[in-house]
């Protein structure tokens, strides 16, 4: 009897055993099976030390001013055919800041408008006229509207000749190239004949200047006039 109850002491004693070393509960922990998952409605957050920003640059391009002779109008006339616009090109540029200072700038993408040209109708038909003057009739292709100032050889920056080589005085100008060529024959009322013979770094546009022997005692003042091109 005592060897059978020995041998019922040594199972119990071995089941017990087992059940506790596979138990779930170790001392008020427990143990999650491999395969748990969180259930599907539970969030999972993280927190990120880089933030982004999109940023948007744009440039203008200006648009250019293309001109077109036409020997049929005269010269002096313009006609505006087409207006043009500006272009832009956009540039859109993502920024990413690390700790809220900027860390890095990338470019996402360009997009270019071209732009469009002005164009411009300029006559070039010479269509002579008469024009009375207190020296007589005179010949004249284009009238222009100038500023008129004046000038001699002693003036800051200014010396006896001109910039095509004439001696400076009375009788020679300075003009803007671009608006009226070197050389060539005017007649401003006031002043009499001249001709364009000196530059000047003011003189730009539909500026020109006067020459006088002497800028002192010439009696002229600073004004808009119309000129005349012969």
């Amino acid at each position: 009897m005592e060897r059978y109850l020995g041998i019922i002491l040594i199972i119990t004693l071995t089941f017990f055993a087992k059940n506790f070393w596979q138990s779930p509960a170790i001392l008020g922990e427990s143990t999650p099976s491999p395969t748990e998952t969180l259930p599907v409605n539970q969030p999972i957050t993280t927190e990120s030390s880089f933030t982004y920003k999109l940023e948007e640059e744009t440039q203008i391009l200006p648009k250019k001013t293309i001109y077109e002779d036409d020997p049929e109008t005269e010269a002096g006339e313009e006609k505006i055919l087409e207006e043009g616009e500006d272009g832009k090109r956009v540039r859109i540029i993502k920024i990413s800041y690390h700790w809220g200072e900027e860390y890095d700038r990338e470019l996402v993408s360009t997009e270019t408008t071209p732009a469009k040209d002005k164009k411009i109708l300029r006559g070039t038909k010479i269509v002579w006229r008469t024009l009375d003057t207190s020296d007589g009739p005179i010949q004249y292709w284009k009238k222009l509207r100038v500023y008129a100032t004046h000038y001699d050889s002693h003036c800051s920056g200014c010396n006896e000749w001109t910039a095509i080589g004439m001696r400076a005085g009375k009788g020679v100008i300075a003009v803007d190239p671009k608006v009226i060529p070197l050389r060539s024959k005017v007649y401003i009322p006031g002043y009499g004949m001249a001709v364009a013979g000196d530059t000047g770094g003011a003189i730009k546009g539909n500026i020109i200047d006067l020459g006088f022997d002497d800028a002192k005692t010439a009696g002229w003042t600073a004004r808009f006039v119309d000129i005349y091109l012969l």
